[in-house]
């Protein structure tokens, strides 16, 4: 097997989720690849989030989603997931003081 040329791995991609912390958001997956083929990565990328996981592009969102129930059921989730670490980090100062 030849040898990678990382020189050639010209355009990185990462993925976090949009409502972590930006000061301490965690990377989910990162990706680098050459530019030119940036729009065809782009494009597949989108292919098996819609088939494969059964969501929706952005597009689909604007075009489709006219009560934003997306954003809303993303809007709480992260709510529901902050309220549970602010939850469990005060039940653990009431045990262990601070």
């Amino acid at each position: 097997m030849a040898a990678k040329d990382y020189s050639k791995l010209n355009k990185q991609f990462v993925v976090i989720d949009m409502y972590d912390d930006p000061e301490d958001y965690e990377v989910q997956a990162g990706v680098a690849i050459p530019a030119e083929h940036a729009e065809a990565f782009i494009a597949e990328v989108e292919r098996i989030a819609v088939e494969k996981f059964g969501g929706a592009t952005f597009s689909e969102l604007l075009d489709c989603d006219e009560n934003d129930e997306s954003m809303d059921a993303s809007s709480k989730k992260n709510f529901s997931d902050q309220l549970g670490r602010v939850i469990a980090a005060a039940e653990r100062i009431m045990r262990e003081g601070r």
